[in-house]
């Protein structure tokens, strides 16, 4: 199927779509705008990002004629196939959450904040499916998260104003909400200053407005104890309408979840 030059393309942007020798297909998401060029025997990457402050609030997909001239990127490919797939994925490494404002869990209570992480994006072409390129729509920072440079893991530092309501959630078409359940079984507050999300160990899915999900996270603080305990539910999140898988985990948790230290869970 062939859409008309400026026309948005039907259905979801992370659908396939052809494009013919001498077009390109546009994909404005959050921050970033790319272009994918098909010009014969290769296919031409642009990319430009913007603040994310300055990102719009809805995807814009168009196939229009031309390809842009002085690509960041060329890639050779002699097959005839015009099929390009924009393909949504979570990040790579774990996520570094640290709340905007101070938020401290008391003793014996329970919340569930919602997080959202930018997504990465593979881009296909071909039939069958051959992978160009993984980018990030928004570049994190790197950080290491862990008690010494010794005991930890390399991550991606992120912001957040851990909601508590998913209604007060801003539309970021460009991050994946995920419901973040804490238990605070021990008898002293928790500080949740600094958390680290396990986002390669979730997968993907995508609801029917647009907007990306993860499974539910859940973290118990036991008490006096050093450890957490740490699961992922196998049950699709409560988005509130339907959701269609789109991408695996990239690393499977353990059988009924996983357990980590404390000390890597949570910091300060």
């Amino acid at each position: 199927m062939t859409q008309e030059p400026g026309q948005p393309a039907p259905s979801h942007w992370w659908t396939t779509r052809q494009v013919a020798t001498g077009r390109s297909l546009r994909l404005q998401l959050g921050p970033l705008e790319l272009a994918v060029g098909h010009t014969r025997d290769e296919w031409c990457l642009t990319t430009r990002r913007a603040p994310e402050s300055d990102a719009y609030d809805e995807a814009g997909l168009s196939v229009e004629d031309g390809v842009a001239e002085g690509p960041d990127e060329r890639f050779v490919y002699a097959g005839d196939s015009a099929a390009v797939l924009i393909k949504p994925v979570l990040a790579d490494r774990p996520v570094v959450i640290r709340p905007r404002q101070p938020v401290s869990l008391l003793a014996g209570q329970e919340v569930t904040l919602y997080l959202s992480t930018p997504v990465h994006l593979r881009i296909h072409v071909g039939d069958p499916p051959v992978l160009l390129r993984e980018l990030p729509v928004l570049r994190l920072s790197d950080t290491w998260f862990g008690p010494s440079t010794c005991e930890g893991e390399l991550s991606y530092a992120g912001r957040t104003q851990a909601r508590h309501s998913l209604g007060e959630m801003p539309r970021r078409v460009h991050r994946a909400i995920t419901p973040l359940r804490i238990r605070n079984a021990a008898t002293t507050p928790l500080p949740l200053e600094k958390f680290s999300l396990p986002v390669p160990m979730l997968a993907l899915y995508g609801a029917d407005d647009g907007s990306l999900w993860t499974q539910r996270v859940q973290l118990v603080r036991e008490d006096q104890s050093d450890q957490a305990r740490l699961r992922i539910d196998s049950t699709l999140p409560d988005a509130g309408q339907p959701l269609t898988r789109l991408a695996a985990p990239r690393e499977e948790p353990g059988r009924g979840g996983v357990v980590r230290a404390f000390s890597l869970l949570f910091g300060s």
